[in-house]
């Protein structure tokens, strides 16, 4: 049986050119998020500089191959970038910046194809290669001490307006999993009058409303009433009472580990994985553990399960250790007793 293919009656609008559609693509997304959206423009925005660079044809003449060359040199170019006056990249992509940079486009060219300005979208059918991540890596209970320590010093040390903010924005942190774009968007209209829930605004402009306990409550509670200044909506202010910035929780962390020698890498986001460690292993519920975290699906809480089961193997290894256990003469059986063989 012969099937004809279904011819479109494109809008005048499909001599478009690709900047021209990615102008629009990105209007049709201002319900997201500005992290976003922010996001989807600096992987378009590569998108147009290789076109450009390669002399692309119009966007209705752009073949899979193209497609495939441009995720080529995002994967295999550590110099990405350079010449068009964007800041330039000094290292290979991860796989997981492919893997989001093949997402960002086939999503742009699905919606050209949606909204009829393509007849035919060049990704269709394109296979993304999965990503590998690292593996998990939660603060350590000893280096959240460490910090938390260090925030108690400033407060008894004439430090006391950083000392109490920032100790209230590791504890929130700890409690509740927050990202940090949740975190340093968080406004007193959206905490309840007992500083018990925070309603917060999550990736793709979800609201989610997360729970705050005991430790977290009382240091945010000292904070809110004991240093900040009264005035506007923010809950975390500078201490000359501007609206506290990502960049700037970033500074304020990585000067708190150097004092607090703690010297492992990576930032905010490891708080975000000690608290769904440490939930996992206190027995919460994963979907449960889900729901607060904000994701959509089980696939990054079953990352974080795995985390947890090698941690616990650690731990099981240290106490069942074969030669420990043999040294020590805490095994005395044979591996004839051991398996049920007979001489």
């Amino acid at each position: 049986m012969v099937i004809e293919a279904q011819t479109r009656n494109l809008p005048s609008q499909a001599g478009l050119t690709l900047t021209e559609l990615v102008s629009r693509f990105i209007q049709s997304r201002q319900y997201l998020s500005p992290k976003t959206v922010g996001y989807y423009q600096v992987c378009l925005g590569g998108l147009e500089w290789f076109a450009r660079d390669k002399r692309w044809p119009d966007p209705h003449q752009v073949t899979r191959d193209h497609i495939r060359d441009f995720m080529e040199y995002v994967a295999t170019e550590p110099h990405r970038w350079a010449g068009d006056g964007r800041r330039c990249t000094f290292k290979k992509a991860s796989t997981g910046t492919v893997h989001h940079y093949g997402k960002v486009v086939k999503t742009f060219f699905n919606w050209a194809l949606d909204e009829e300005y393509l007849e035919k979208s060049p990704t269709l059918r394109m296979r993304l290669p999965k990503p590998r991540y690292k593996e998990v890596e939660p603060y350590s209970d000893q280096e959240v001490i460490a910090m938390l320590r260090v925030c108690e010093n400033d407060i008894q040390h004439g430090y006391r307006y950083l000392g109490l903010r920032n100790k209230a924005i590791i504890s929130v942190f700890l409690d509740t999993g927050l990202r940090l774009s949740e975190l340093t968007g968080m406004r007193l209209s959206e905490l309840d009058p007992q500083l018990q829930q925070v309603r917060v605004m999550g990736k793709g402009a979800k609201m989610r409303v997360v729970p705050i306990s005991g430790e977290a409550r009382k240091a945010l509670k000292q904070y809110l009433t004991q240093a900040r200044e009264p005035g506007g909506d923010r809950v975390w202010l500078t201490d000359d009472g501007q609206p506290l910035q990502s960049f700037s929780v970033k500074v304020m962390l990585s000067r708190l580990k150097k004092r607090a020698g703690v010297d492992s890498g990576g930032g905010a986001h490891r708080f975000r994985h000690y608290f769904a460690t440490r939930c996992l292993e206190n027995g919460m519920d994963m979907n449960s553990l889900r729901l607060l975290l904000g994701h959509a699906t089980l696939y990054m809480v079953l990352r974080y399960t795995r985390s947890v089961n090698v941690r616990q193997a650690l731990d099981e290894h240290r106490e069942y250790s074969p030669l420990d256990r043999l040294m020590r003469g805490g095994n005395h059986s044979t591996p004839n007793d051991r398996w049920g063989w007979r001489p």
